[in-house]
């Protein structure tokens, strides 16, 4: 398949309506106040169980949290490996041949497959003809989004990965990242939700709402700032951040506004020439940056001991334009594995 999937820009009415489907996906039920404690706007929708309507609804199935680039590649490969009905990837950057020729297995086992890709990420033409002389169904994302940087895989409708790893051979070898398996039947239906959008938003189908009132999800464009926000605000004890910048005003002045408050924060940047770096050591709070063997392409916000998980970087593109997508890790397993990968990585970090 060639990129004229993405010639659905040219059509202005066609447009017009996936853009306004994709703003009120979330917008009638989302809060707007920026009030953690508040409940969705149709409380009665879920007033029995209140299953995903936050993003601190406990999951049902636990999440499972895992780190890159150690295995990251052999867990990928398995993840795909265990597709027996049906296959859906979206993933902004994707150039590991290998992964491509187990996705095309996939297919070849009678596995229904879908991938997005982002058309602007030359990279992707790594692994386009091998999707394509594989008989894997790609198209290239809509460009309502300024760019399609989710990570993820849904298998047999039943299993998600999200993650801030691409596919790409650095991912695999010397970044680091981070990612969940997520098995929660509403989170699922949720990611289902969001890929269906998209995938019809990329072709010539008619729109597809994503159903996402009642979510769990980190959703950019719809819910991400927001919900980003109030993860921060909502550490009293302690606020960890590994991130490949800060640039996003309102994210960066909220951790500082935790610093205030009388938070622990610590911060690990990527880059020491970082516009935020000023900022945050300004008012005291330590930064380090990682050892050159590792680049740190993460996006980790941990209050008081809760990971934010996702493709979101903190910036304004990135939290109000783009397609991505994260959660928080409430389990204390998943916890727990995030938390030793951060301390080992602020020892080994430097000022």
């Amino acid at each position: 398949m060639s990129k004229q999937s993405h010639a659905v820009a040219s059509i202005p009415s066609l447009k017009t309506t996936l853009l306004l489907v994709a703003s009120l996906a979330l917008g009638s039920a989302c809060r707007t106040d920026g009030n953690a404690d508040d409940g969705p706007a149709d409380a009665s929708a879920d007033a029995v169980d209140g299953v995903g309507c936050t993003a601190l609804t406990p999951r049902s199935v636990p999440l499972e949290a895992f780190i890159g680039p150690t295995g990251l590649q052999q867990r990928m490969t398995a993840l795909i490996d265990s597709a027996q009905s049906t296959l859906d990837v979206q993933m902004y950057l994707f150039t590991v041949k290998p992964l491509a020729d187990r996705i095309v297995a996939a297919k070849q086992r009678g596995v229904q497959v879908r991938v997005i890709l982002d058309p602007d990420e030359p990279g992707n033409a790594a692994v386009e003809p091998i999707l394509m002389s594989g008989g894997v169904t790609f198209r290239q994302a809509t460009p309502l989004y300024t760019y399609s940087h989710a990570k993820y895989l849904i298998v047999d409708r039943a299993t998600v990965a999200i993650m801030s790893m691409n596919f790409n051979v650095d991912a695999m070898s010397n970044e680091r990242n981070h990612g969940v398996i997520d098995k929660d039947p509403e989170d699922v239906a949720d990611v289902i939700s969001i890929f269906e959008m998209d995938w019809a938003a990329a072709g010539s189908e008619p729109p597809k709402p994503a159903n996402l009132g009642c979510t769990r999800l980190i959703v950019s464009p719809n819910n991400a700032k927001q919900r980003i926000i109030e993860h921060i605000n909502s550490a009293k004890t302690t606020l960890e951040l590994e991130l490949m910048y800060l640039s996003e005003t309102s994210v960066r002045n909220a951790v500082g506004q935790a610093k205030a408050r009388g938070v622990a924060v610590r911060v690990i940047l990527e880059d020491p020439t970082d516009e935020s770096v000023a900022y945050l050591t300004g008012l005291g709070i330590p930064v380090k940056f990682p050892p050159t063997s590792i680049f740190l392409h993460a996006k980790l916000i941990v209050a008081d001991g809760v990971p934010f998980v996702g493709s979101e970087n903190m910036s304004l593109t990135s939290l109000s334009k783009n397609r991505e997508l994260g959660v928080l890790v409430l389990e204390p397993a998943g916890q727990a594995i995030i938390k030793q990968s951060f301390e080992s990585d602020w020892t080994a970090s430097h000022l």
